[in-house]
């Protein structure tokens, strides 16, 4: 017979890692699934392999996450790393996951799952943001922290705190930024003014993001209140064209990293059939959780920021509670010790949450970011127009599932990643709908890209 593990961990990140942390020590049998060559996420990716020279660029938040790498390294677990999820399904006894591993498929089966796979960048369909020489900024922090490959010089637009930290990185690493573009809209700073009491309850979160922004702005090109950014170029990016107080300027530069803040990856949720709801607040659909992380998917849980952005900490806060959960599930593992823990994380998820309030009120994205317009590429991978979407939207298609049957848009390589955001904005303006009422598009497996031989060769443990 396969075995069958206690719990299953899609993601080794900081709610992953602490949530088998939590549940290998209370003897379950636990198997961790990573995508990356390396436990941390993407907040401390590479960590264990960092010199102390990039641990000093990356700076303190980065290195305080080596006490839970270490216990995490220690638990007694399976971690699988390198390992590519193709699809989930419920099962008789739980949950089938398979995945490729060096090249091969293989199932797993688990009585209980907890999807902790973190989160995506916000795509930005601007003009010109398919061009070479034109990236994220979570790309680049990516370079920066698997291989220590820096850019000579760069520009960067958008808004969020992941920006102005990855400008603090690149300045201390003597990247020379030519300038940031700071697209928060002015009126956020007034919206966001009653929720300074929120920031308060987390002085020591709320008073590093103040000195960050406030030295990037000294020590820095920084230009604020802009709008309306273009990458210019014809085959390559070679500038970008902005507008401020309804100016218009250009900037020459070889590489722009754009940012728009974070979003959940919900896809693996949505393929088991978790219900998504719409968050006009933060601007995005966000997977329906309990205060542990549970589902309306009997033994499914979300944690960390797949279910809701929130940072490292709380997402270690919250993958702790979702194994404690899973622990106390177990009647015979029950203790009293677990359900005053579980009391404290969970009064302490939801400060954390409500403080979080006052970084979404001020760093929404700007209106005329979910208005992609004209000949502005939206599905890149099918290379598919604003205007083209705009125009089947315009003649009452039902919502983007449709509208992709129309277009192939959301039916690339990505399966509606980069595009599906923007595609539900595009039909919610011309039919002049709330986003809530436009359904995301719908997941089918292959989560990921799957070779016919790969699947012929599946394979179970």
């Amino acid at each position: 017979m396969n075995k069958i593990y206690d719990y299953l961990v899609i993601g080794a990140g900081p709610a992953g890692m602490s949530a088998a942390i939590e549940a290998s020590k209370a003897g379950l049998c636990v198997l961790v699934l990573d995508q990356a060559a390396s436990a941390g996420g993407q907040i401390y990716r590479n960590l264990g392999q960092a010199g102390s020279k990039q641990a000093k660029v990356l700076g303190p938040d980065y290195v305080s996450g080596k006490p839970l790498l270490a216990r995490f390294m220690a638990a007694k677990c399976d971690y699988q790393p390198l390992v590519q999820v193709w699809h989930i399904e419920a099962h008789e006894k739980g949950f089938v996951v398979a995945v490729l591993v060096s090249g091969e498929s293989i199932t797993y089966v688990t009585s209980h799952l907890l999807l902790a796979n973190g989160a995506m960048e916000r795509p930005i369909a601007i003009a010109g943001w398919d061009k070479p020489g034109v990236m994220t900024a979570g790309a680049g922090q990516i370079l920066l922290k698997s291989s220590a490959l820096l850019p000579k010089q760069v520009v960067l637009a958008g808004s969020g705190p992941l920006l102005l930290l990855l400008a603090q990185q690149y300045r201390a690493a003597g990247v020379t930024i030519t300038a940031l573009l700071d697209t928060t809209p002015k009126s956020n700073y007034w919206y966001a003014i009653p929720w300074l009491v929120a920031g308060l309850t987390t002085p020591t979160q709320l008073f590093k993001g103040l000195w960050l922004t406030l030295v990037q702005r000294i020590k820095i090109p920084y230009i604020s209140g802009v709008s309306h950014i273009e990458v210019i170029g014809k085959e390559h990016a070679s500038g970008v064209r902005y507008t401020v107080s309804g100016k218009v300027y250009d900037i020459a530069c070889n590489l722009i990293m754009l940012h728009q803040g974070l979003i959940p990856q919900t896809q693996m949720a949505q393929l088991l059939g978790c219900p998504q709801v719409w968050n006009d607040f933060k601007q995005c659909w966000q997977t329906q959780v309990g205060a542990a992380g549970q589902t309306p998917i009997d033994g499914l849980q979300v944690a960390g920021d797949a279910g809701a952005i929130g940072g490292a900490y709380l997402a270690q806060l919250e993958g702790r509670i979702a194994g404690l959960a899973r622990v106390n599930s177990a009647a015979e593992l029950r203790s009293r010790r677990n359900k005053l823990v579980n009391l404290w994380l969970r009064f302490r998820i939801k400060q954390l949450h409500w403080a979080r309030g006052l970084i979404d009120r001020l760093y929404q994205p700007a209106a005329w970011l979910s208005e992609p317009s004209g000949d502005t590429v939206v599905c890149r991978c099918e290379q598919v127009s604003a205007e083209a979407i705009t125009a089947i939207a315009n003649t009452g298609c039902a919502g983007v599932n449709q509208l992709k049957s129309f277009t192939r848009a959301g039916m690339g390589a990505c399966q509606g990643r980069q595009c599906g955001l923007n595609l539900g904005y595009l039909v919610a303006h011309a039919q002049q709908r709330p986003m809530s009422e436009v359904e995301p598009l719908t997941v089918r497996p292959p989560l990921s890209p799957i070779c016919l031989g790969q699947l012929a060769r599946r394979s179970e443990l």
